[in-house]
């Protein structure tokens, strides 16, 4: 057993950005980020808006992405990117998250995801 204590990495909490549970979705097996996508070494937090490219991994939204986005949902729990390495997250596929806690929500994402994430109770 290793009784020494580690330093050097914060240990980070993340902020509940579902509204309820009514009605919560998850995408069955989790989704594939691609990690060039994110800054290495960074935390992709929970409640960040992703979609499926053409490559068949989850990329962020961005003001430009069409709103003909396939997949799109909302990351479930904050991770880790690390150099080299493609994470896997649970995606929401439907629910009532909180617009102001969540990141990288646009006007075509809100459309792409219109019916299964609402935003405006």
């Amino acid at each position: 057993m290793n009784l020494q204590p580690r330093k050097g990495e914060p240990i980070f909490g993340q902020k509940e950005f579902m509204r309820n549970t009514q009605g919560m979705e998850v995408k069955t097996a989790g989704a594939t980020l691609l990690a060039t996508d994110f800054t290495a070494g960074t935390y992709v937090k929970a409640g960040t808006a992703v979609f499926k490219g053409v490559d068949g991994l989850y990329h962020p939204v961005a003001v430009d992405t069409p709103a003909t986005m396939e997949g799109a949902g909302l990351t479930m729990h904050d991770v880790k990117i690390i150099s080299g390495s493609n994470p896997i997250v649970g995606i929401l596929a439907a629910g009532h998250p909180r617009e102001s806690r969540c990141t990288g929500v646009t006007d075509n994402f809100k459309v792409a995801v219109k019916g299964r994430i609402v935003f405006d109770i």
